[in-house]
């Protein structure tokens, strides 16, 4: 028994000596770098291992031959055969989309394992536009996302905000979130360069969002900047001229015709209807005017060409252990508007440097320095084209129809004010990064940012704005300061060929502190020092001083699992603090769940080889939102001087808004089911996605009894709904060598409704707060109005109309031809409040349609842009300063008004002494629109030409934006209003027309 039990052990010793192991390296094929955690399994078993740290692996076979199955995400899994010993295996990047690396924040998943809405871009395609703005050229590209250009975005160096899904909340936060390159962002992204950008992704569905908790309720942007490489040093260059032309759909009165709108309207207030005297209507300098047929063009005087410049050069490379991104960007427009001009200059350094086998850290410094030059008082639509813009030795008048305390010469206003601001951006990221074994890997993510800006501005004492106090300075500066600290750890497991797993836990800290001072002197002897003389104000001087510091901390748990590369579970949870609230409601919990099945691997579908992919996916999450302002549950207040004996002394006064020591977050929770398919041989590919979005204790205003001394409070009540339909068709329809065509689309729609208002004090349902436009079963921002009708006419019954009736809220007794006509809507004879109707603002549908051609070298890209069912409140036909109340006063866009002898039905007659009663309700109006965005032709030389002459890549392009639209609405663009001629807000600044020429090479 002895005998035969020895034997055995030396058998098996044999056996376990006579195991074949192989050792080896997994690298990537195009620079050479470890590819770590690359899964290495022996064909047909659950024997396998992990890639380590340098690329190395260890396996013990179990047959004397096998084969080797390597995979990664991002590269093609390849096969090798070994009888032992040592072998290197590299793999090469696997252009199919499907296995595509998509960073989904905090990590990355290959596309086809995606179980949430994330869209990515076509950055190629995207930064076509020649802007400053990213979010701008991003308009279209995305389903679902809308770009809100109304808020100055288009003039240089203007900023926009995207919203995604429409508006979950009403008076809360409506901001999405950046996250550059892991790192939360303060504020915008105006530091960064579009040809520093890898990849930009979005989150949409709130189980991709539930990752980064309450920060990311209204959608997530990921932008990832580019780094360097494990490869010889590479030069990149990028230049690009555009010329821009002012864009618009309309014309403003000429000379003789505004001055017959002026006679009409004068006519129009005389008893027996007759003309007066020209010598009555107009000045003498107006009457040469008409007489010499002089008229002034402002349009002329005061818009230009516009032109950009952009000049933007990198390297890349590196070694295994040290590899590097660099790039300075230069961009400077020059607006079509005089004074408006913005220069932005950034540098960007990327740094990886391995520091051990298993320790590495990533190095990120931003830079940033512009300056804006913002328009002044630009009347170009507005003004009288009667009278004179210079005087007779050339000099600029004043008051060009010759009246004193008549309006201002534009461009004396140009001359005499200013507004410019400039700032400076600093932002670092340090990234330690330790791999503590092969699936468990250590990250300590650090951001500082600080942002400075100074704002100056000076209305002279010659200028409209500033001659009645002596001249107006203001300097506005402003200091932001943010930092972030996030641990995060990640742990990554491949149990067997059917299983595999990963867990991310976070720890966050960030905060956020803003502060402004806003000096404003006013009365100056002299103007030269402009607002840089603030100090010599012998007038009044106020300072403003505001300091707000908002904090968060969290801590997340994120598990994926893959079973059978067939079903996907995904799970995270979030606890967030805030110091936005109240005491008790600061913290939230966060959490979304999600899942996803992948119908082409099954059996009955593995084998059609036309399905490429076939992907259903399902999530829900729930997530909340602040009101984006600090201290509104606290008693504050605010500065107010107040005299006493004839002394000036500090006090302070409430502020105007009710503290509510109750007032907590509000809660996103959505619902996502999605569709991801590639078929007919990757011949078409897409997704669709069908969302409901519901927002509970909504944050809203209620206004409060003046008695309190307080205007309104905020509180949490109601409930607000979005639903929508995503859907992005790619067709390939021709993919050869020398011939590629492709079509690509997206479409969207969004409905917005308001389900659930409040109750009032008894207990009672409120429907409808008009105090804040707040309207159950309607959507957020409904336009509330009388309902146009036409214009009234000669032998119509004016006595009997509801609009005569004296019980209508504004009877018209004295209604004659030429007067708006508004429906009786109740059909109860009379006109009142109750006859306004509710017209959506929001369009039924938005999309893009676009075609891509290349031909050898050359490749012609075209875009359509299209937005269906927009209302918008036209500004041009209601608005005083804006020249729609056809007074004759100011010039406007011309219309086909009413006159006796031209009975239109369409505008109401002029009226020189009074606005005509429901103008408003003429101007809404259908902003629909279809827009040809973009022509681009390109050529690439070939590798040939471009050996010979030493570079790697030449590349000339040429691009025409916004070419043509076609809408109804009278405007510069359907997608913005214009700003009051006669505010110095810093809105609707117009859209241009532009035509590019760019350079890009690589040597």
């Amino acid at each position: 028994m002895k005998t035969l039990f020895s034997f055995l052990l030396l058998f098996s010793s044999f056996t376990v000596m006579a195991q074949t192991i192989v050792t080896g390296k997994v690298f990537s094929a195009e620079d050479n770098m470890p590819l770590v955690g690359a899964s290495v399994i022996e064909k047909g078993t659950n024997n396998g291992v992990s890639v380590d740290f340098d690329g190395n692996f260890t396996l013990q076979l179990q047959n004397d031959e096998a084969q080797l199955e390597v995979s990664y995400l991002g590269f093609k899994t390849k096969e090798v055969t070994t009888t032992g010993g040592e072998i290197t295996i590299l793999l090469e990047e696997d252009a199919n989309s499907l296995d595509e690396v998509v960073v989904v924040g905090y990590g990355t998943q290959r596309k086809s394992d995606l179980v949430n809405a994330v869209a990515t871009t076509d950055l190629e395609k995207a930064t076509l536009s020649p802007t400053s703005d990213v979010n701008e050229m991003l308009r279209g590209r995305i389903a679902g996302l809308q770009v809100n250009v109304g808020g100055g975005t288009l003039r240089p160096g203007g900023t926009s905000d995207i919203i995604f899904r429409g508006q979950g909340s009403i008076e809360g936060n409506l901001s999405a979130i950046y996250v550059v390159d892991g790192i939360i962002r303060d504020g915008g992204i105006e530091d960064i360069d579009q040809d520093d950008i890898k990849s930009i992704e979005f989150l949409k569905d709130a189980s991709a969002q539930a990752i980064y908790g309450s920060r990311g309720a209204n959608g997530v942007v990921l932008i990832t900047t580019k780094r360097g490489k494990n490869k010889k040093m590479q030069v990149s260059y990028h230049g690009f001229l555009t010329s821009k032309t002012l864009e618009k759909n309309f014309d403003v009165y000429s000379g003789q015709e505004f001055a017959q709108l002026k006679r009409e309207a004068v006519r129009a207030t005389n008893a027996d209807d007759s003309y007066s005297d020209d010598e009555v209507v107009f000045s003498e300098i107006e009457l040469e005017s008409i007489a010499n047929n002089d008229f002034v063009d402002w349009e002329e005087e005061l818009v230009k060409s516009g032109i950009v410049n952009s000049q933007a050069i990198s390297i890349s490379g590196g070694t295994e252990n040290t590899k590097v991104f660099g790039s300075i960007n230069y961009f400077k427009e020059e607006g079509i508007i005089p004074t408006s001009n913005y220069t932005r200059k950034t540098l960007r350094l990327n740094v990886d440097q391995k520091i051990s086998d298993k320790v590495s850290v990533n190095f990120d410094l931003n830079l940033l320095n512009d300056d804006t030059e913002r328009a002044a008082n630009v009347n170009v639509i507005t003004f009288s084209p009667l009278g004179r813009a210079y005087d007779e030795f050339g000099n600029l008048t004043q008051f060009p129809s010759g009246e004193e305390l008549s309006a201002v010469n534009p461009l004396w206003n140009l001359r005499e004010q200013n507004n410019e601001e400039k700032g400076n951006d600093f932002v670092i990221n340090v990234t330690p990064q330790w791999q503590i074994t092969d699936n468990l890997k250590y990250q300590l993510k650090t951001n500082f940012t600080r942002r400075t800006s100074e704002r100056g501005q000076y209305q002279s004492s010659l200028s409209s704005a500033g001659d009645d106090d002596r001249g107006i300075a203001r300097i506005d500066n402003n200091l932001r300061e943010a930092y972030l600290v996030e641990n995060i750890l990640t742990y990554n497991k491949r149990i067997n060929q059917n299983n595999k797993f990963d867990v991310t836990l976070v720890q966050s800290v960030q905060e956020d502190e803003l502060t402004r001072t806003l000096t404003e002197g006013k009365g100056y002897a002299f103007d030269d020092l402009g607002y840089n003389g603030i100090s010599d104000a012998i007038g009044s001087v106020n300072v403003f001083r505001e300091n707000n510091t908002i904090r968060y901390v969290g801590f997340l748990a994120r598990a994926r699992y893959n079973l059978m590369d067939k079903y996907l579970f995904e799970f995270a949870a979030r606890r967030d603090g805030a110091s936005l609230n109240s005491e008790d409601n600061k913290w939230s919990n966060n959490f979304g769940g999600s899942l996803a099945w992948k119908l082409n691997n099954e059996s009955f579908l593995k084998n059609v080889e036309s399905i490429r992919e076939l992907k259903l996916r399902a999530s829900y999450g729930s997530l909340v939102n602040d009101l984006g302002l600090a201290g509104k549950s606290l008693f504050t207040v605010d500065a107010q001087p107040y005299v006493f004996d004839g002394d000036t002394g500090a006090g302070y006064s409430p502020s105007q808004v009710l503290p509510n020591n109750n007032l907590k977050f509000e809660t996103i929770t959505t619902l996502n089911l999605g569709l991801d398919f590639a078929v007919f041989n990757n011949i078409l590919t897409g997704n669709f996605n069908y969302y409901d979005q519901r927002t509970k204790d909504l944050l809203l205003r209620r206004g409060v009894p003046p008695v309190t001394g307080y205007s309104f409070t905020y509180f949490n009540a109601g409930e607000l709904q979005n639903t929508g339909v995503e859907l992005a068709l790619t067709a390939n329809i021709i993919n050869k060598e020398d011939l590629k065509w492709s079509v690509s689309t997206n479409w969207s729609n969004n409905k917005n409704k308001l389900l659930k208002l409040y109750n009032d004090g008894d207990g009672t349902p409120l429907t409808e707060d008009t105090t804040y436009g707040y309207y159950e079963g309607h959507p957020v921002g409904v336009i509330r109005q009388y309902q146009f009708q036409g214009i009234w006419q000669e032998g119509e019954d004016f006595a009997n109309s509801p609009q005569a009736n004296e019980e209508s809220s504004f009877p018209q007794p004295d209604l004659r031809a030429g007067d708006i006509k508004v429906a009786d809507i109740n059909g109860d004879g009379k006109i009142t409040e109750d006859d306004r109707v509710f017209t959506d603002p929001n369009p039924d549908w938005f999309g893009s349609f676009s075609t891509n051609l290349e031909y050898k070298g050359f490749d012609l890209f075209v875009d359509f842009y299209v937005v269906e069912g927009a209302t918008k409140v036209n500004p041009f036909l209601s608005d005083f300063n804006n020249g729609g109340t056809l007074q004759g006063k100011v010039n406007g866009v011309k219309v086909d008004y009413y006159t006796p002898e031209n009975p239109s039905n369409s505008y109401p007659r002029p009226n020189f002494d009074a606005t005509p009663l429901y103008l408003n309700a003429l101007a809404v109006k259908d902003a629909s629109y279809v827009r040809l965005r973009t022509v681009s032709l390109g050529y690439t030389l070939n590798e040939v030409a471009t050996s010979q002459i030493g570079l790697d890549q030449v590349r000339f392009y040429v691009t025409g934006t916004n070419l043509f639209t076609d809408t109804d609405y009278i405007g510069y663009s359907p997608e913005v209003n214009i700003r009051s001629t006669f505010s110095n807000a810093d809105t609707g600044y117009p859209d241009a027309t532009s035509f590019t020429f760019g350079v890009r090479l690589k040597f």
